[in-house]
């Protein structure tokens, strides 16, 4: 891949102004940077070189065929049926955002949408090429490619087709909606302390409670009012994949679990999906082949968190 990274930061900001100046200048008083337990301070190059070490090494131990992350094979992400009219920089500044910042962009932004991302209140990650912002919400791509990975078949129609059950209406909730129908499948929103309401690209594909117990497609549960950092949680209803919107910032028990009501997924699983999209719809899609699957990913990252917890 004829990629050079120059710079990597951890920002902390209430708003969208101290990312988006780093992006125009090096180290903005606006900024403040983090120095992050499990990777230490990313600006100092001692750091910086010791993470390359360790992941130079991991990246030599593939995923095992047939263990509990690849039980349907690998998957890889696609890239985007059409091309995309974005500009390459020389230098560009790539950023992933989460919430509350996930919202705060508007049409009237003045940032290039690759999607619905700007409209639905879902943006979460934003690419400078030097002239121009562009930006993309890639949580929901990110939800389809782990359901999909885990036996979901988005051919499928009617009652038989994938079942979102989701709790929530924030914008990783909207952005999973969204693609969540345009691949084809069902959703069943519980309500949450937001509601998703019935009036975006997902409403023709919205099933009531009573419809829920008829439904024969597979079912994923997911529930996007998990403060961060919480614990899973035994769901109170069945459902086939049980996945965890966020993840806990402790030592990862199971990557892949089972419970009483089906197969359970760590947040992990969500968060390298949503990243490998990122980079297949709007950092690099001209290096879409090059991307590792996303059993493999999950399995590098896991490594590579063990590997700094034990340094």
């Amino acid at each position: 891949m004829d990629l050079e990274i120059a710079e990597m930061r951890l920002l902390e900001s209430t708003d969208l102004n101290g990312p988006m100046a780093w992006a125009w200048v090096s180290k903005s008083p606006t900024n403040t940077e983090i120095s992050n337990r499990l990777y230490g301070d990313l600006s100092n190059p001692k750091s910086f070189s010791n993470l390359l070490e360790i992941a130079d090494e991991i990246v030599s131990m593939n995923v095992q065929p047939g263990s509990e992350l690849t039980p349907f094979g690998e998957s890889f992400v696609k890239g985007p049926s059409a091309s995309r009219k974005t500009v390459r920089g020389e230098t560009e500044s790539w950023i992933s955002i989460t919430a509350p910042l996930k919202h705060v962009l508007s049409t009237r932004s003045g940032v290039h949408q690759i999607d619905s991302s700007l409209e639905n209140g879902s943006v979460n990650q934003l690419r400078w090429n030097g002239s121009h912002w562009y930006c993309a919400g890639t949580d929901g791509r990110g939800l389809v490619a782990v359901a999909t990975h885990f036996g979901f078949d988005f051919d499928k129609e009617g009652i038989d087709s994938p079942l979102l059950c989701m709790n929530g209406g924030g914008g990783a909730a909207r952005s999973s909606a969204v693609a969540w129908a345009q691949s084809g499948g069902k959703i069943w929103s519980s309500g949450g302390r937001r509601p998703l309401g019935n009036r975006g690209p997902w409403a023709g594909h919205l099933i009531e409670g009573d419809t829920v117990v008829d439904h024969l497609g597979k079912r994923l549960l997911i529930d996007f009012d998990l403060n961060p950092g919480e614990p899973l949680s035994i769901p109170s209803v069945s459902a086939d994949l049980h996945l965890v919107s966020s993840y806990n910032s402790g030592v990862v028990e199971q990557l892949v679990g089972q419970t009483d009501t089906g197969t359970s997924l760590d947040g992990r699983w969500l968060l390298t999906a949503q990243h490998l999209y990122a980079w297949a719809d709007l950092f690099a899609p001209l290096m879409v082949e090059e991307l590792p699957g996303l059993a493999q990913t999950v399995a590098w990252l896991n490594q590579f968190e063990s590997a700094l917890r034990a340094d």
